[in-house]
């Protein structure tokens, strides 16, 4: 699938990264898809940033005055672009996690990429996965790293469709 979009470019070289971090939310509240920050170093020797704005056609008036007026941003360049993207559908499955006596149930809600029925990739959030952990450091009082996690929860999902159990 694909869908017509704007790939906006801005030069920011004088804000600290908390206004940074700052306007990459209220980027993403004003209606882009996404924002990226690339570090550089300008023509005269200053840090920088340049964002990378990926938004509607229409959203880009509300983006342009928010990055003038809070960024003081004087211009930008505007690429219009075609977004190519697949299919993504989300599925809730329960994931059983047990450590020798203890067990602890979850509900995973899991990102399927192209056709459901064989996703081309699946995806956990990474804030599930947090909850996952601090459960189990908690109240199994074993602590897994996110990475190690997440290999154990989407190895298992893609052996079955059914709920997934994880014995560590």
């Amino acid at each position: 699938m694909e869908k017509r979009s704007a790939l906006l470019l801005a030069q920011a070289d004088h804000v600290t990264g908390e206004v940074l971090g700052f306007a990459v939310e209220r980027i993403m509240g004003l209606g882009a898809h996404n924002v990226q920050l690339i570090p550089t170093i300008t023509k005269k020797n200053r840090p920088g940033h340049i964002l990378l704005i990926d938004t509607m056609a229409a959203k880009e008036e509300v983006i342009a005055e928010f990055l003038i007026k809070e960024l003081k941003v004087t211009g930008y360049h505007r690429v219009d672009t075609t977004h190519i993207f697949y299919r993504v559908t989300y599925v809730t499955r329960k994931i059983t996690i047990k450590l020798k006596e203890k067990t602890e149930e979850f509900q995973c809600e899991v990102k399927l990429v192209g056709d459901p029925g064989q996703p081309l990739c699946m995806d956990v959030e990474h804030d599930f996965l947090v909850k996952v952990q601090t459960q189990v450091k908690e109240k199994m009082n074993c602590l897994i790293s996110l990475n190690e996690l997440r290999t154990l929860i989407e190895s298992k999902l893609r052996e079955t469709d059914e709920e997934v159990t994880i014995v560590l």
